[in-house]
C-alpha cells in the first residue's frame, strides 16, 4: 500500500473509530449563558445561522437585548485555541523540495469578547510571539482582531463595526474556514500586497432586514506597503439576498456581490513610487439541502502594472466550491476544488488544488482535524510548484 493510501485509510478510520462521544461546551460566550457551541457553530469554528445574527446584533441574543450582563457582571471572557498533531507538508519546486514531517504545536490564539453595555460589543484576538522549533510551529505576535460593534442605531438597517476585523468583503470567513488549506483566490496579491484573507483596520457599516437583504460597506487602510501618512484609500460593498428561512449558512441559500477598490504603493520601488489602483469584483452563493451545502466564489480582479512591475495591467480570475456535509451534529465532512488563473507577467500561468477532509467533535472544544491537500502551481518560466500536505490533529478552545 503506497504511503498517500496510507494516509488516506488513517484519516478515514481514524474518524470512524470515534463515532459516540458525549459533548460539552466552550468559551466565550456558551460559558457566558451556559448554552452548548452548536447553538452558534454548525461544526466550530464555522457560524450557523443563528452564530451569524448573534455576530452582527454585537454579541447579544437577538430580541433579548435589554436582559443581556456586560462584561463585568459575567465570568471572565477569555479563551484559548491552539492545535497539535501530526503535519505532513512536501513542496517541489522552485529552490528544490522542502518537507515537513512531525509532530507540532501549530499556533495560539487567545481572544476575548462580550458587551460593554447593550448594544455595544466588542472582540479580541491577541496571537502571542512564538519562536520556532522542532515541535512548535513559529508564530508572529500580533493584535489579529480588535473591534468594538455599535448595534441598531436607529434601526437593523445601520451598524458599525469599528477597529481592526475581517472585512465583510469576504462572502466565506477566512478566519472561520473548515480546512487547513486556504482560499486560494482570497489570498492572490501583487508583491507585498494586501489580500481579501488579510484583516484590516478601519470602520465597516452593514445592515440587514426581515426581506432577506443585506449589506456591508468598509473603508480602511489597505495594503502594508502604503505609507504611514498616507490616508486610508481601500473601500469595499457587499450585498446580499437570503432566500427561505435561515441565514444562508445552513439553512436557506444566500447569494451575493462584492466590490474591493483599493490603492497601494508598488514594493519594489518604495517610497518613490506614488500609489496605484487595482480593484477585485465577485459574486458568491451558499446553498443549503438538508445535511449539505455548497459553496461558490467567483472573483475577478485588475492591478496597475507599477504594482507587479509589468509593462501593462495585470488582470486575474479565480475562484473556488466547496461542497460540506454533516450526517450527524459531531461530525462534517468537506472537499473543495480551488483555481487562480492571472496574466502570465505575474509569473504563474495557474493555480490548481484539491482538498479533501473531516471533522469529528470529541467534545465541542475538542475536535478531531483530519485533512490531504494537493496543489499545483503552473509557472510561466522555471519549475512548476507542487505540493502535497496531510494532517491529523486535535484542535483545542479552553
Amino acid at each position: 500500500m503506497s504511503k498517500l493510501r496510507m494516509l488516506m485509510f488513517a484519516m478515514a478510520a481514524g474518524i470512524l473509530l470515534t463515532c459516540a462521544l458525549p459533548l460539552q461546551a466552550i468559551p466565550v460566550f456558551a460559558r457566558k449563558y451556559g448554552f452548548s457551541c452548536t447553538m452558534c457553530h454548525s461544526a466550530f469554528p464555522r457560524l450557523n445561522d443563528f452564530g451569524v445574527r448573534y455576530r452582527e446584533n454585537a454579541y447579544q441574543l437577538p430580541g433579548m437585548e435589554n436582559q443581556e450582563k456586560n462584561v463585568l457582571q459575567t465570568q471572565a471572557p477569555f479563551a484559548a485555541r491552539t492545535t497539535v498533531g501530526y503535519n505532513y507538508d512536501r513542496i517541489r519546486g522552485g529552490s528544490g523540495t522542502e518537507t515537513v514531517n512531525q509532530f507540532q504545536v501549530d499556533g495560539l490564539d487567545i481572544l476575548s469578547g462580550g458587551l460593554f453595555k447593550e448594544n455595544l460589543g466588542y472582540f479580541m484576538v491577541y496571537l502571542p510571539e512564538i519562536k520556532g522549533s522542532r515541535g512548535v510551529a513559529a508564530q508572529t505576535g500580533t493584535m489579529e482582531v480588535a473591534n468594538a460593534v455599535f448595534s441598531k442605531l436607529g434601526s437593523n438597517w445601520l451598524n458599525l463595526r469599528v477597529g481592526r476585523f475581517e472585512p465583510a468583503a469576504d462572502a466565506f470567513s477566512v478566519k472561520r474556514r473548515l480546512s487547513v488549506a486556504p482560499y486560494a483566490v482570497y489570498d492572490f496579491t501583487f508583491p507585498s500586497g494586501v489580500a481579501l484573507s488579510d484583516n484590516q483596520t478601519g470602520i465597516e457599516a452593514y445592515g440587514y432586514g426581515a426581506s432577506g437583504f443585506k449589506y456591508a460597506a468598509g473603508w480602511v487602510n489597505g495594503s502594508d506597503t502604503n505609507e504611514s501618512g498616507d490616508s486610508p484609500a481601500d473601500f469595499y460593498v457587499r450585498a446580499a439576498k437570503v432566500f427561505g428561512q435561515g441565514e444562508g449558512q445552513t439553512a436557506g441559500h444566500m447569494v451575493g456581490l462584492t466590490g474591493y477598490f483599493g490603492r497601494a504603493r508598488p514594493a519594489m520601488t518604495l517610497p518613490t513610487t506614488s500609489r496605484q489602483s487595482f480593484h477585485r469584483i465577485g459574486a458568491d452563493a451558499s446553498l443549503n439541502f438538508r445535511q449539505w451545502n455548497l459553496s461558490l466564489q467567483y472573483l475577478a480582479g485588475k492591478d496597475n502594472a507599477a504594482l507587479w512591475g509589468a509593462a501593462s495591467d495585470v488582470d486575474f480570475n479565480g475562484g473556488f466550491a466547496e461542497v460540506s456535509y454533516m450526517p450527524a451534529f459531531d461530525l462534517v465532512c468537506f472537499a473543495r476544488y480551488d483555481t487562480v488563473n492571472p496574466d502570465d507577467v505575474s509569473g504563474m500561468k495557474d493555480l490548481r488544488r484539491w482538498t479533501l477532509g473531516g471533522r469529528y467533535y470529541f467534545y465541542e472544544n475538542i475536535a478531531l482535524h483530519m485533512e490531504y491537500s494537493d496543489g499545483r502551481q503552473n509557472n510561466v518560466a522555471g519549475p512548476d510548484i507542487t505540493e502535497r500536505f496531510f494532517t491529523t490533529r486535535l484542535d483545542l478552545a479552553f
